[in-house]
Formats: C-alpha cells, sequence, structure tokens
C-alpha cells in the first residue's frame, strides 16, 4: 500500500545513527549502536501502524530479535504471517530481499530490538574474547534457520527475561560496556538450546491478514458504532469463530478489546488536543454517557477524563454539558 514516507536522519555518529519514520500512521525512531565489528544492536521504538522500508539485503548477517512490548508482523516468502507479541524472541536471516518489506504493527504499537551479527567480521572477535567456549556463529545461525530465512520464534521464560531486559534499560553512560557483556551471554545461552527449540503458533494466509486489517480499519473509523461479531464476519466473509481467532493471533486481543482500546485512546488524543467537552468526546467515541465513559477511562488509564486532561495541560471551554 501506498503512503508517504519520511525519513531523517537525527543523529549520524561512528557508533550510532538514529532515525525517524513519519506518516500518516504515526512515527518510529530507529537507534543503530555499533558493540563489535560485525556486531550491532537496533531498536525500534513505533507509535506507528506501517512504513515501507527498503534495505539491501544482507548476505551472512543473520538477527536475534526480541519484542519488550507490542506487536510486529512477520511476512514470508509462502505468503503467511506470524506475529511477534510481548517477550517473544526469534531468529532470522538478512540475506534475503523479501526482507525488504512494509512493516506492520498491529496495534500501532511496538518496542524492540534486534541484534545483527555479520558472521565472518564478529567471528574472530568472539573468538578472541570467549577462546575455549568458541561459539560458531554460522552454525549457530543455520542450526535455527537452516530450512527457511526465518528461524525459531519462542516465548521467553523466566530464565530469559534477564537476557533482554537490561538491555532496555541500561545508563547510557555504561552503554557501550555492558552491551558488549549482554552480547555474549546471550550467544553463549542460544549455543545451549536445541535445534528443535520452537512453539507451534498458527499462521494466518494472506487472505486472513487483509481480512482482520480490514476489520481493525472498520473499528477506527466507526468507534461510536456497536457492531457484533456475527454482523462483522458476515460483511467480511469469514466465519465468527475464525475471525476471532486470526484476530486475537494478529493483534494479541480480542476484537471488543481493541475497540475498547481504540475508544480511549482516540479519546485522549481529543482531551489533549481539543477543548471539546468531555461529553462530546464521549459520545463521539461511543459512549451514551459521561459516567460510563468516565468509569471505563479510568479502567484504563488510571485517571478521569477531567484529571488527565489536567496533566495533558488542555482546558476545556466553557460549556453547560
Amino acid at each position: 500500500m501506498s503512503r508517504e514516507t519520511k525519513i531523517n536522519v537525527l543523529c549520524r555518529e561512528a557508533d550510532r545513527q538514529v532515525i525517524r519514520v513519519e506518516n500518516e500512521t504515526g512515527s518510529a525512531y530507529l537507534t543503530n549502536y555499533v558493540i563489535y565489528p560485525g556486531i550491532s544492536i537496533a531498536y525500534m521504538d513505533a507509535h506507528i501502524q506501517e512504513f515501507s522500508c527498503y534495505a539491501q539485503p544482507k548476505p551472512g548477517v543473520f538477527a536475534i530479535n526480541h519484542c519488550e512490548e507490542g506487536r510486529i508482523e512477520c511476512n514470508f516468502k509462502n505468503g503467511e504471517f506470524l506475529y511477534m507479541g510481548k517477550g517473544d524472541m526469534s531468529i532470522g536471516k538478512r540475506s534475503c530481499s523479501e526482507y525488504c518489506h512494509t512493516a506492520y504493527f498491529p496495534i500501532s504499537h511496538y518496542h524492540g530490538l534486534s541484534l545483527l551479527i555479520e558472521t565472518k567480521k564478529a567471528q574472530p572477535v568472539l573468538d578472541r574474547l570467549l577462546e575455549e567456549d568458541r561459539t560458531d556463529l554460522q552454525a549457530l545461525c543455520d542450526r535455527f534457520c537452516r530450512a527457511s530465512d526465518f528461524g525459531v520464534i519462542m516465548q521467553e521464560n523466566e530464565a530469559m527475561k534477564h537476557l533482554f531486559y537490561e538491555l532496555y534499560h541500561v545508563p547510557q553512560a555504561i552503554r557501550l560496556r555492558y552491551c558488549r557483556l549482554k552480547v555474549l551471554e546471550i550467544l553463549l545461552f542460544l549455543g545451549t538450546l536445541p535445534a528443535g527449540t520452537v512453539q507451534d503458533r498458527p499462521f494466518l494466509t494472506r487472505r486472513q491478514s487483509d481480512t482482520v486489517k480490514a476489520v481493525q480499519k472498520e473499528l477506527r473509523r466507526n468507534l461510536c458504532r456497536h457492531q457484533t461479531i456475527e454482523e462483522l464476519a458476515a460483511a467480511y466473509g469469514m466465519a465468527p469463530t475464525t475471525l476471532k481467532r486470526c484476530f486475537k493471533d494478529m493483534c494479541g486481543t480480542t476484537i471488543y478489546q481493541y475497540q475498547k482500546e481504540a475508544r480511549i485512546a482516540e479519546a485522549m488524543r481529543q482531551l489533549a488536543g481539543t477543548d471539546d467537552s468531555i461529553l462530546h468526546i464521549a459520545n463521539g467515541v461511543g459512549y451514551e454517557n459521561s459516567s460510563k465513559f468516565a468509569e471505563a477511562f479510568k479502567k484504563m488509564t488510571g485517571l478521569l477524563p477531567k484529571d488527565y486532561r489536567k496533566v495533558a495541560g488542555c482546558k476545556p471551554r466553557a460549556t453547560n454539558h
């Protein structure tokens, strides 16, 4: 799909680069740190639904991906789709042209990282650092990605959480030194995982993926309209049970919860950016009265609408509502 995407380089240093991507669906920041020769960490903080990007295929490079928050779509050459959510880790090659694609974020929110490893450059560095605990990077990649360019995807367990958590919260003053230690720890840990380590997750076909995306747009476009799953399924030519399953697989939540969150998100935007009355905003996002709206708003944000508006800094206009 065609969208005008603006890409701005905000910072370009020897060991760090920051890029801002923006279009009508939102914005994303991509920050890349060089950790060792042939090894870098790329962070992505996205509040955007999708953006198209082109990067040259990189033979001999593989990525260890981790999702801290939100969801991201993984699009495969055979036309099937998988979705990474909070705590998921995956390994994939960056050598194929299909990797240059449209990045899609089902809930317009994603915070994660990719540990990028160029095997030929990185191997001598690891050999020097690990010595007797040598890790063969190409063998590690092939063990998980031998059958395809995308290998293992798994949900982190308690023992794995510390592997990535600190990478998101390391103080800037010690970032490089700390990340160097964490990279070695992650690679050593992956070396202990058996080749068959993979979770059985349902794939979505292109038709199923396109249908769920169309339903998402319908829900966001008509926030004040209350539609049943049966009505949506009939309108988009899919069985209700299949629609519920595919929607949950893509978005990580139910259709009802997704619409509720979309309503509150739009209300937050209007409370912060307009001086419309709270009742007017409530009606516009599908709530018949301000009391039910306030209850739902507080349950999701922890604040009443009037208190959120104060924090956001927008004063309401005089009104009789």
